[in-house]
């Protein structure tokens, strides 16, 4: 009798061991695929997002090659428009966005024309664009835009204290607006 209960109790301990193997064995081959799959489909996101970054020059390659820059990422893309976030050294989280029409609105913001200032800006054609910086009503956040060629663009941010600080953004727009042409 107790020779039956340890075979019994042995066949358990393999039966248990080799179900396990079993588990484990097809794991393996599902998580490959998984990852497999989950590989694909970053590239193609990636080749996507590239795909329609390229009518606006590219910005996300251009922003992670300024140093004053990190953790750039971009937040949605699609036929008329683009967003992208990124972290600009002594001014923190900004966004920079494209998008079809003449004109670059924030819901809620309403920026003062007094606080307006304009440049000149090349593009790598030698064609001229005029962006202008403005501020907020209540002196928080600026916005920097321009237009070109149908769309307009936006660099917008919480306003740092050193308004100094602020103009390294429009230092960001002229390395984009440079590289929206050609």
């Amino acid at each position: 009798m107790h020779n039956k209960y340890l075979k019994i109790l042995s066949c358990m301990v393999f039966g248990t061991g080799a179900l396990l193997g079993l588990a484990r064995g097809s794991s393996m081959p599902f998580k490959s695929i998984q990852e497999e799959v989950t590989a694909e489909y970053d590239v193609e996101r990636k080749n996507q997002e590239t795909e329609n970054t390229a009518e606006f020059g590219n910005p996300k390659e251009v922003l992670e090659h300024i140093p004053i820059t990190s953790n750039v990422e971009i937040k949605e893309t699609g036929e008329d428009g683009l967003q992208i976030e990124f972290e600009l050294e002594n001014v923190g989280l900004c966004t920079f966005a494209a998008s079809k029409g003449n004109e670059f609105v924030l819901p809620n913001e309403v920026f003062v024309d007094t606080t307006k200032i304009e440049w000149t800006a090349s593009t790598a054609d030698g064609e001229y664009i005029f962006p202008s910086m403005r501020v907020n009503e209540a002196g928080d956040m600026f916005m920097i835009d321009w237009a070109y060629n149908g769309y307009c663009f936006a660099i917008y941010g919480k306003s740092p204290q050193d308004t100094s600080d602020r103009d390294m953004a429009g230092k960001i727009a002229l390395a984009l607006i440079y590289y929206s042409g050609g």
